[in-house]
């Protein structure tokens, strides 16, 4: 029963298009562009793209040039860059002869190892270590 409930999890979040951090209260728009299925949400010349549909291994640089045909067809502005993840992408927009926004800052990555792994009965413990 524990699999069957983490499995209905799992495809309830496969479908997420919550809007991200600056684009709350955004209008969302759905734009499916060759079987990709966006949910765009617009700020100016900034665009937040999250892909809504399933696809097995996707690679970014596909999903990223249908997220940003779809912001052109929507927006009827050039997409300039596109920024993210084959999930979320931001892209910027040049409208009307004007500079597409700044790329987004990316955030640092820290990459890390599990060492030490001990069990004592269900329970799990390890060191955590990390680098830049």
């Amino acid at each position: 029963m524990r699999w069957l409930s983490c499995v209905l999890l799992l495809l309830g979040l496969a479908a997420c298009d919550a809007a991200g951090p600056g684009f709350y209260g955004a209008e969302k728009r759905i734009r499916e562009v060759e079987g990709a299925r966006f949910t765009l949400r617009f700020q100016g010349a900034l665009v937040e793209a999250t892909r809504t549909n399933p696809d097995w291994l996707p690679r970014f640089p596909d999903v990223a040039r249908k997220a940003g045909i779809a912001a052109q067809i929507e927006s009827g502005c050039r997409a300039d860059w596109v920024e993210g993840d084959p999930a979320m992408m931001w892209i910027g927009l040049s409208c009307d002869g004007k500079p597409a926004p700044k790329r987004p800052r990316r955030p640092k990555t820290l990459y890390c190892d599990i060492g030490d792994v001990t069990r004592r009965g269900a329970t799990y413990a390890g060191a955590l270590t990390c680098r830049k």
